[in-house]
């Protein structure tokens, strides 16, 4: 098994278990296996806008078993280091994932538009409007601290389609402001060290479909990737990235 010298695999999801609302063939079983074989799981996302609650029911339905403590969010790494900061409140651009993670990390998440908040915190948003992005820009430029859950520029939408990005969002505020934001998500560090540590430590393998976040962040921490192509990456896009993952297999079964 190609997986067998590690003892975590921390996986991403969309492009690699399903892409939604259809499961990639083969997935569901492959992870069973891993388990059966002693791997410890993390399923990791850049997407801050659902709860691992709401993750795991997600994965459920495409029929991989996945419990809530197993996942990690960009949303629970962001509050988590927020609140170590002594972060005492924020003004939220996100939806239920991230406003959740920050209330449960004991974090006043401010509604309106407040004098002085300690923190903006960006993260996905279909909601999102200009009021909101004004105020938020307003915010940053009285001195709050520009943080993003993730600077993912695109959301993989149904049917193949791109909707704008908490990058996307992050990316008006720091037009407008000239200030850059503090990203926790993929592929930066605080994301895999916190998945690491949830899949109870040892040796890592990464599992995911992008070159840019996925197997940059392994790269950067010096941990072994493994690139499945039933997402975002092709086989000829490996050769010109800066980025190598350790495998590169057609899909998850390749680690079986």
């Amino acid at each position: 098994m190609l997986a067998d010298p590690y003892d975590a695999i921390l996986i991403d999801l969309d492009g690699v278990l399903y892409r939604w609302p259809e499961p990639i063939a083969g997935a569901a079983g492959a992870v069973a296996a891993l388990r059966d074989a002693g791997k410890r799981f993390a399923f990791v996302t850049n997407n801050s806008s659902r709860t691992p609650a709401q993750v795991a029911e997600r994965l459920a339905s495409v029929g991989v078993e996945a419990k809530p403590e197993e996942v990690v969010t960009s949303a629970l790494v962001t509050a988590t280091i927020l609140a170590e900061r002594g972060t005492g409140s924020a003004f939220v651009i996100g939806e239920e994932g991230l406003l959740e993670a920050l209330t449960d990390a004991g974090i006043r998440v401010v509604n309106a538009s407040p004098d002085e908040v300690d923190a903006v915190v960006v993260g996905f948003d279909r909601a999102a409007d200009y009021t909101k992005l004004k105020d938020a820009s307003i915010l940053v430029e009285r001195g709050a601290a520009l943080v993003a859950s993730n600077a993912d520029p695109s959301f993989p939408a149904p049917e193949g389609e791109s909707w704008p990005g908490a990058g996307a969002l992050l990316a008006v505020i720091e037009t407008t402001t000239g200030m850059r934001g503090e990203v926790f998500g993929k592929p930066e560090a605080p994301l895999f060290e916190r998945a690491l540590a949830s899949a109870g430590g040892g040796r890592p393998l990464v599992v995911g479909d992008r070159l840019d976040t996925d197997i940059a962040g392994a790269s950067r921490l010096g941990w072994d990737s493994a690139l499945v192509l039933t997402g975002n990456a092709r086989r000829e896009d490996v050769e010109s990235s800066p980025w190598q993952p350790a495998f590169v297999v057609d899909d998850l079964s390749g680690l079986v």
